[in-house]
């Protein structure tokens, strides 16, 4: 809190240090004010119902806006009482000020559009090297953001100036404290008792389960939330009300993945297994005039109607596709750098490995995870042979790679990736089958949503770009017959997540766990897989086992190495689980439930519709299903020890 200044009458340019501290606190105020406006902004999709809800949403505003200025407002005191300078003492308060204003509106874009805030995901992206690759902002946004920052930091040092000027004139006056806008009064009577009270509500409501409150806990970034539940029943003897809770595994926990290792039978045969993974590939987009090659494929092979990935976001959906275990599993896996039961086993068959992207393998982190066995086979960054294209280059490499086999009777597995639909949605000349389309994806404009034209236009350009995968596909299929490879090879194609366009309210993904994001087309067709559609629900948690039974696994084995089902006899009906970057998604009926990792500090567990809306009532729901919750919790602690 910036300290009380007595008056003194010093009209100079160098103040005393007790009313550069005045001065100093004078401009942190006017800074919570923008704060407060700034934060407008994160509460423009929330639709409290009660009046509680909507106290903490706007007491909760001038609260987040006065603990975001915490740390550069006490950087400026700290400078105001080391320096004496005026225009040096501007300069510092103007440059901190202007960075905790920018990180600040940076949120609420990351806000707008993925309903989340500058969090280990957002800073993974930023320190990772090769995450360049996975996020591409045109040069003309980082323009736009660079001299947006460079703009604010004159206008705060005006700022600063003004105020000096104004403080001197009515210190040389000596007027009444009220007169010389003491910050202390602020603090004191007005921001720390809306700090206490916008926390009692916030407490008061974790103790009532009250849901109206709780769906609006992660509106604002770095808010404090106050909880007393201990308190309150051991002091009090308040009773809390049950709520079903799933008891998630602590971090530094130990792998035991798997518990037993598959055996595949040596009389099994031995087919060539191609999966083609396309970034961000929706499941609607899998008809002719979209993908005319995979449909093709399609009418050959089985169909899976139903199908879900096993995250928003490429980490957790191949995490999913090649382990065969929830989102949960990705830390300890990681850090034990454990390989996939699919790699190892294929590797004890004898098979030849290669695994082929235009994007990189170092984010998310693959050669730590996926391919840390084979990481001489797993090849990036390969460069697109036309203008505007994105995946040509994995085409004509995989290409390459067929031809240049010293042992062709060896089987072999080939991962390809195809990143086109993924961030900008690229394709080259001659794939604009769809339009009118979007010339670029604008992100900043998209952090404001969109209106109905501009979706029509961006996702005409999403379709452009899977078309062009598509083509890779048929090119990449091309190689197989023309190396007589076909007939033998089990094929995939599939997404590793889906894509919104605002059905939601969202655009993208990584931000919900609806059917948008997480619905994708699967294609499986080759030796021993009878064609035709599969309408029961299926999941990337499937293909590990589905593989591994076709050469020789014994099924009775399955849960001492997966939590998958088999893709040719998936059950008529089950629960399934998507993860995100700090909580799981579990698709039950009609309803989602939004569990917490245990790296996350949410408000419990909360359940959401199909149009991912806040279920209120949520009581009864989370009572019929507590069953499920249970079993998910022994399922994300089954391989850890």
């Amino acid at each position: 809190m910036p300290p009380e200044s007595t008056p003194l009458s010093e009209p100079t340019s160098a103040l005393s240090r007790r009313n550069r501290l005045l001065v100093a606190g004078q401009l942190w105020l006017l800074e919570i004010a923008a704060l407060a406006l700034l934060c407008g902004e994160y509460i423009e999709a929330a639709r409290p119902e009660t009046l509680r809800g909507w106290f903490f949403l706007e007491g909760g505003r001038f609260s987040c806006a006065a603990s975001l200025s915490l740390l550069p407002g006490l950087l400026c005191l700290a400078a105001a009482a080391l320096l004496a300078a005026r225009h040096a003492l501007a300069l510092c308060c103007a440059v901190l000020w202007s960075l905790a204003l920018f990180l600040v509106y940076v949120d609420t874009r990351i806000y707008g559009i993925f309903r989340y805030h500058f969090n280990g995901l957002v800073w993974n992206v930023l320190t990772t090297p090769g995450a360049d690759e996975a996020v591409q902002i045109s040069r003309g946004e980082i323009t736009t953001v660079v001299l947006a920052l460079a703009a604010l930091v004159p206008l705060q040092f005006a700022a600063f100036l003004a105020l000096w000027r104004w403080t001197t004139r009515r210190l040389a006056r000596a007027l009444p404290p009220l007169a010389v806008a003491r910050p202390g009064l602020a603090w004191t009577f007005v921001l720390v008792p809306n700090m206490l009270l916008v926390a009692g509500v916030y407490a008061w409501a974790d103790l009532e389960r009250d849901p109206h409150v709780m769906a609006f806990a992660r509106v604002y970034p770095l808010y404090p939330r106050l909880t007393i539940k201990r308190f309150a029943q051991d002091t009090l003897g308040i009773q809390m009300k049950e709520r079903p809770e799933v008891d998630m595994p602590k971090s530094g926990i130990l792998l035991e993945y798997p518990k037993c290792a598959p055996v595949l039978d040596e009389r099994a045969p031995r087919p060539n297994i191609v999966m083609i993974v396309i970034d961000s590939l929706r499941a609607d987009m899998l008809v002719p005039a979209v993908m005319p090659e995979t449909s093709a494929l399609a009418e050959r092979g089985r169909v899976y109607r139903d199908h879900l990935s096993t995250g928003n976001a490429t980490r957790f959906g191949l995490f999913g596709m090649l382990y065969g275990l929830h989102g949960s599993y990705w830390k300890p896996v990681y850090d034990e750098h454990r390989s996939p039961v699919l790699v190892d086993a294929l590797l004890e068959r004898g098979y030849d490995m290669r695994a082929l992207t235009s994007a990189s393998w170092d984010f998310p982190e693959f050669r730590s995870t996926l391919w840390v066995k084979v990481e001489a086979a797993a090849e990036d960054r390969l460069p697109s042979t036309r203008a505007g294209g994105r995946d040509d280059g994995v085409a004509a490499r995989f290409e390459e790679w067929l031809a240049g086999r010293e042992d062709d009777e060896r089987p072999f597995f080939a991962f390809l990736m195809l990143d086109a639909p993924h961030g900008r949605y690229w394709f080259p000349e001659g794939h604009d089958v769809f339009r009118p389309y979007a010339e670029d994806v604008e992100f900043l404009k998209l952090s404001e949503g969109a209106a109905p034209d501009k979706i029509e236009l961006l996702f005409n350009r999403y379709r452009n770009s899977v078309h062009y995968a598509d083509a890779m596909v048929g090119s990449m299929l091309d190689s197989l017959r023309r190396h007589g490879e076909f007939e033998e090879t089990l094929l995939v194609v599939t997404g590793d997540h889906g894509e919104e366009f605002f059905d939601h309210g969202f655009w993208g993904h990584t931000s919900n766990f609806t059917r948008a994001q997480v619905h994708v087309p699967f294609v499986l067709a080759g030796p021993s897989v009878p064609p035709g559609v599969e309408q029961r629900p299926t999941s990337h948690l499937d293909l590990p086992t589905t593989l591994l039974e076709l050469l020789g696994a014994d099924p009775k084995l399955r849960e001492g190495w997966t939590l998958g089902a088999n893709l040719l006899a998936p059950p008529a009906e089950r629960t399934r689980v998507v993860s995100g970057w700090d909580s799981l998604g579990v698709h039950v009926g009609d309803a989602i439930f939004e569990v917490p990792m245990a790296s996350y500090g949410g408000a419990g567990i909360a359940v959401y519709d199909q149009r991912w809306q806040r279920v209120f009532d949520d009581e009864a729901v989370l009572a019929r299903d507590a069953r499920v919750l249970g079993t998910l919790a022994i399922e994300c602690r089954r391989f850890l020890r």
